[in-house]
């Protein structure tokens, strides 16, 4: 009895076979852990959101600012501060970050413990709820909005919209504003404040998707005033950027 082998036209039809479904299912695959990072980047927004929520407790209804700079006595609410220059050794930002280290420095190991811890780090038990899983290039993935009628600075009654986003996804710093000098604050233009960043300028260039990052299957997660936080595709978001509810505090839902 001659025992009968694989011929290699068989040989060749199966492994074609295999690397037609390893084309089919590493996909799937990808795309399932990324839904498994979106879960987990949701419930670290969702635990900034408590202790946000704790700060303003504590502070006569007052929310929290992206940073304070104490070394800059004429300016120590960082109002006219640029976010990527330090302004003084004792400079503290919401979030464990350290603006010496440069804005987005070479990835950091999970554990590392040289940023500085932020203000709200009370509120916390591990800091690492400020680092996104789909995001190892800075020390922050999330930013708190400080654009003009934004929640940030502010007491809790001036807030009217509770659907206005205070924390988001976010690349560079973890304060987020309007850096474009066409944007306005609001359609009247306030001189000298910050508006909500145009998405239709942070879609094309060496930055996009800086403002409103697609890290997340074509879409970021945002925190929302009320504590809820959720995925959302960026392209939902008003491409106009001047009169969106979707960032603005002080105006009707």
């Amino acid at each position: 009895m001659r025992s009968r082998g694989f011929t290699l036209i068989e040989l060749l039809v199966v492994i074609a076979i295999i690397a037609i479904l390893a084309s089919i299912l590493f996909p799937v695959f990808s795309q399932a852990r990324e839904k498994g990072r979106t879960a987990s980047c949701v419930s670290n927004q969702h635990q900034i959101g408590l202790a946000i929520a704790m700060y303003r407790g504590d502070y006569d209804e007052i929310n929290p600012r992206y940073r304070f700079c104490p070394d800059t006595p004429a300016d120590q609410l960082c109002t006219n501060a640029s976010p990527t220059v330090l302004t003084g050794p004792n400079e503290i930002w919401w979030a464990p970050y350290d603006t010496a280290l440069g804005p987005e420095p070479s990835p950091l190991p999970k554990n590392y413990q040289g940023v500085k811890a932020g203000f709200l780090q009370p509120y916390v038990k591990n800091q690492q709820i400020f680092r996104c899983p789909s995001y190892s290039a800075g020390q922050v993935g999330y930013a708190m909005s400080y654009i003009y009628n934004g929640p940030m600075g502010q007491p809790d009654a001036f807030v009217s919209n509770p659907t206005v986003y205070f924390v988001w996804d976010h690349k560079r710093t973890p304060g987020c504003a309007n850096t474009s000098t066409t944007a306005d604050p609001t359609t009247s233009n306030v001189p000298g404040f910050r508006g909500p960043f145009p998405i239709s300028q942070d879609l094309t260039g060496t930055s996009a998707h800086t403002h409103y990052p697609a890290r997340h299957t074509e879409g970021f997660n945002g925190l929302k005033y009320d504590g809820s936080a959720k995925y959302r595709k960026y392209s939902s978001l008003d491409t106009n950027g001047t009169t969106s509810k979707d960032f603005l505090a002080n105006i009707e839902p």
